[in-house]
């Protein structure tokens, strides 16, 4: 749980413990207590250095955690809850290690490029074979049951990882090895047969369809992961790669990944040079094209299951806000008033106002919302279904 809550009563307090977590006899209004780790990542430009970025942005985030309890102290008086904040742990991220967060999600982190490569080739090369040898076992293996095996994505890898290794073996020159690499496409391309009979059973349209689709998934999903990377090159996070499907990017999800906090129970909040995510609506179109820069991102477990992966609601900061603006209270107000349209209706005056122009102003029912769902945040948002696509 990224979450901490302090019940502070007058004259009497009783805690107690029911399936680990705690409870309070109150007899005076509770005071909750949000504590946040800040990870902070710099890039090195002509003007300021890496350290020196990363000094001023503490210095930034010290004054954007005083106005976020500025502004909910404010609010207190719409019945909004009594909510302290603090700062735990606090991090540097160098640019040189933040450009690693652009490598594929199941590349370990400290694997280098060309063992990960050799890795996934052996991997399709398996893969294939062991969907080959499931069919043989199975020879009246109904049609959904052999969809759950992949069968397209695994023809589609296989037939590139077999075209790696022939390559790999051209730009070697290595004739001992002739026979291995004829012995292992002979033995390669009879496990496609077996899984292209198998699909031809049930209908050359459907093997066709399967194949195709997974041709087109593969590169889509690489123009879009290569997009993305290129932007980070830039020092600009790409959020969501589609607005539709709700994916975010690589690189957002091995952030979180790599970089969690561990060892408390507090709220991670990344800063990041610059965002961005594709435009929404005709306006942002028009104004932006088709990306629109991003001054932050709130990512609940609930709605982002995928991508928070186990480690908590994520905020995401960039280092462009104006003092004026209230960044972190407005990412956190996503997070408590758990609306999916919390911008809906708003006003430059009010703290959830799309383009964060320095409101503050909560209503007595985002107060509300607060309210009821400040005691079991955490709790109930590990409970909700897997809504990214």
């Amino acid at each position: 749980m990224n979450f901490t809550t302090v019940f502070r009563i007058s004259n009497i307090a009783l805690f107690g413990c029911l399936f680990g977590y705690p409870f309070v006899a109150m007899t005076d209004e509770a005071q909750y207590e949000i504590c946040f780790n800040f990870t902070i990542i710099t890039k090195q430009n002509n003007d300021v250095s890496e350290v020196a970025q990363y000094k001023q942005q503490k210095s930034l985030l010290h004054e954007e955690l005083s106005r976020t309890e500025l502004v909910f102290d404010k609010n207190k008086e719409q019945s909004c809850p009594n909510i302290k904040f603090k700062q735990e742990i606090i991090k540097h991220v160098t640019w040189e290690k933040a450009l690693r967060l652009s490598q594929p999600r199941d590349q370990g982190f400290n694997e280098k490029k060309s063992d990960y490569q050799n890795r996934r080739i052996e991997e399709d090369l398996n893969e294939i074979e062991l969907i080959a040898t499931k069919i043989k076992q199975t020879p009246d293996i109904k049609y959904y049951s052999l969809l759950e095996l992949s069968p397209g994505p695994a023809i589609v890898n296989a037939k590139r990882a077999l075209v790696a290794k022939e390559t790999e073996h051209q730009r070697l020159g290595d004739s001992t090895s002739l026979h291995a690499l004829e012995k292992l496409r002979v033995k390669t391309q009879a496990s496609i047969h077996i899984i292209n009979e198998k699909l031809d059973y049930y209908g050359v349209e459907k093997k066709y369809e399967l194949v195709k689709r997974a041709e087109s998934m593969h590169r889509k999903y690489k123009e879009i992961d290569n997009a993305s990377a290129n932007r980070w090159q830039e020092g600009v996070l790409t959020l969501w790669n589609d607005v539709a499907a709700q994916d975010t990017s690589i690189e957002l999800k091995n952030l979180i990944q790599h970089h969690h906090t561990q060892g408390n129970n507090c709220l991670d909040v990344y800063v990041v040079p610059k965002a961005n995510s594709p435009s929404r609506g005709t306006d942002e179109i028009k104004k932006n094209n088709d990306w629109t820069v991003r001054g932050g991102a709130a990512l609940s477990e609930k709605l982002f299951p995928r991508t928070t992966a186990g480690k908590g609601h994520v905020i995401i900061l960039t280092q462009d806000a104006r003092k004026t603006e209230n960044r972190l209270a407005h990412e956190l107000g996503h997070l408590l008033i758990g609306k999916r349209d919390a911008h809906f209706g708003k006003e430059a005056k009010d703290l959830m106002h799309e383009n964060s122009l320095g409101g503050s102003y909560l209503d007595e029912e985002e107060c509300k919302k607060i309210k009821e769902n400040i005691t079991t945040f955490f709790r109930h948002s590990r409970l909700g279904g897997n809504l990214e696509q």
